[in-house]
């Protein structure tokens, strides 16, 4: 006797953007296409952070004062915790029809347009997406999503950042700037204290060190400053740099609860594309009787 079959799975592994998925979708990322700039931000982080904390730091701590490795210390860690974060993090994503209509959650029937909606011009629909667009969300042509409270995409994070993890953005370039002025004070005491007593070699190595190193300070610290005055007037960056008004209250910083659940179990459909990374152990449907 035949028996019909039900297939169901995670809802990460039918996800239809071009967001990635690893430890079997209890973490999502952007897109492939970012690997190179985010690689590039870790190995910059990685590497220039790993001679003051395994040889800098400790000298300081001996000659000078324990005080200033502690703040290095902390600040470089939390910069490393919040990158994490602000990568890993669902930035806002707003499902697509077809995953709403997949998770049967009725919270977010409202966000699938109706005939009633064709002729309200105040509605705004994403085409891709077919929902309709919150104030202040946006489509990412890289992610391939509809982000709530969509700030930017950030090919260096390798995500978007949106009202769900720009919290977690602003803290991360703002340890980044406290660990690289840190390290920088720590740098220039070394040279001067534990180095050489040579001024002249002092003055060679204060030039060819201090000078790059002040540079990168000023460009993140500007960054800094460019997200402050964005939370004070309280818009996004495409807000800002398009010249938008604000069509909304809706707080650009607020850790909401995420619209859906990537492991969530669902059934897959015939026409369904399963959705696979090198990270996955298996990708075969979970097949149960019907």
């Amino acid at each position: 006797m035949n028996q019909n079959k039900q297939q169901l799975v995670h809802l990460y592994q039918l996800w239809p953007s071009n967001n990635r998925f690893f430890c079997r979708g209890r973490l999502m990322t952007g897109p492939s296409a970012d690997n190179t700039t985010n690689l590039f931000t870790w190995l910059l982080i990685l590497l220039i952070g790993a001679p003051f904390i395994f040889y800098i730091s400790p000298q300081i701590w001996i000659v000078l004062h324990p005080s200033l490795p502690i703040i290095s210390y902390v600040m470089y860690f939390s910069c490393v915790l919040f990158l994490f974060l602000t990568q890993f993090t669902d930035p806002g994503i707003i499902p697509r029809k077809e995953i709403i209509e997949k998770m049967k959650d009725e919270n977010l029937f409202h966000l699938i347009p109706s005939e009633a909606d064709n002729n309200n011009y105040n509605i705004r629909i994403c085409i891709t997406c077919m929902i309709k667009k919150p104030p202040r969300s946006n489509h990412c042509a890289e992610c391939d999503n509809c982000v709530d409270v969509f700030d930017h995409h950030c090919p260096f994070v390798n995500n978007c950042i949106g009202k769900r993890n720009y919290a977690y953005f602003i803290s991360f370039i703002s340890t980044l700037t406290m660990a690289a002025i840190s390290f920088g004070i720590e740098l220039l005491c070394f040279i001067i204290l534990i180095a050489t007593s040579d001024q002249k070699v002092q003055q060679i190595l204060i030039i060819i060190l201090m000078i790059p190193f002040g540079i990168c300070i000023i460009l993140v610290f500007g960054l800094l400053i460019f997200h402050i005055f964005l939370i004070i007037t309280g818009k996004t960056t495409k807000e800002q740099l398009k010249n938008l008004d604000m069509n909304s209250n809706d707080r650009k910083c607020e850790r909401t609860k995420s619209l859906f659940n990537y492991r969530l179990i669902v059934e897959k459909l015939q026409y369904d594309q399963i959705k696979s990374d090198q990270h996955m152990v298996d990708v075969n449907p979970i097949i149960i009787p019907a």
